[in-house]
């Protein structure tokens, strides 16, 4: 199996919207995990799992990503004791249009909070969570001021282990064949992100032969390697491997982790590769704090 996507092309007028009323559909009716992210470069993805459909935003309609988890939503159960977050060098004006206008461009209802901020002008990179989604968000690309990928229908409030691999992906730059004019000049990128308890003092990212360090703020993680835009990931290279540590620099979670599953104390499936696992067998999940 290759990471590798194939060469996106636009679609016609109104067959996003067409795909989207297919996929919304089938939520709830069949346990698959699905993933549309629109971005502005040719092969951005966010991977929480193997399934995934790239399409090319219209100029004309910005249709939103679609993601159907393998386990059901879940209500949260605990009052969260995470302090708010804090993003420095950011005016409050400008996090509060981050916010709206990234949960716009995704398509969502919610209260959406900035969590990161990483970079600056055109690809800066915002993560932002809601009650239930968690939205990654490319701020300044092209003609998009904010162009979200999201991942929907669980709850943050429970973490799989001490992290939770929410986003990892690449996408590839706007110098790229195939891609359009109005992208030339912007890189290519890899980014990982999610969440992390207040054990976690370390998350890597190891792919492409580099280990890179995440930045962590806010009890969340973003690591964003910067290509050149002539860039596309290269073919069986996959998403790499994300590791966390705790202070004394013991591993503590990671992407190796994925194939275990995890409860919340209602006994409900927060975390499953395997829709048909029985919940029993699966270990408790920790809170988001």
């Amino acid at each position: 199996m290759t990471s590798m996507l194939p060469p996106t092309r636009d679609l016609p007028p109104g067959r996003q919207t067409r795909i989207r009323a297919e996929l919304e559909s089938k939520i709830g009716r069949k346990k698959s995990r699905l993933t549309v992210p629109i971005l502005a470069a040719a092969a951005a993805v966010i991977t929480v799992a193997a399934s995934v459909v790239l399409l090319r935003p219209d100029p004309n309609e910005h249709t939103p990503a679609v993601h159907v988890t393998t386990s059901p939503p879940t209500t949260q159960t605990t009052p969260s004791t995470r302090p708010a977050p804090v993003v420095a060098g950011l005016a409050p004006e400008r996090i509060a249009a981050i916010e709206q206008g990234c949960l716009q461009s995704a398509g969502l209802q919610g209260e959406p909070k900035l969590y990161q901020h990483v970079g600056s002008g055109p690809g800066a990179f915002a993560l932002i969570y809601t009650e239930s989604a968690m939205l990654a968000c490319s701020l300044d690309i092209a003609v998009y001021p904010f162009n979200s990928a999201f991942s929907s229908g669980f709850d943050p409030e429970w973490l799989p282990g001490h992290i939770g691999v929410d986003s990892n992906g690449a996408s590839a730059g706007g110098d790229t064949p195939l891609n359009r004019p109005v992208y030339k000049g912007v890189p290519g990128y890899r980014t990982a992100a999610g969440r992390v308890d207040s054990k976690v003092a370390r998350v890597t990212l190891t792919v492409d032969g580099q280990t890179v360090d995440a930045t962590i703020a806010n009890n969340t993680f973003v690591v964003r390697i910067v290509y050149p835009s002539t860039w596309s990931p290269p073919q069986g290279s996959g998403n790499g491997e994300i590791k966390a540590y705790d202070a004394a620099g013991n591993l503590i979670g990671g992407t190796f982790q994925q194939g275990k599953c995890f409860v919340n104390p209602k006994g409900e499936i927060i975390h499953a590769w395997n829709p048909n696992v029985d919940p029993k067998t699966c270990e408790p999940a920790l809170p988001w704090r």
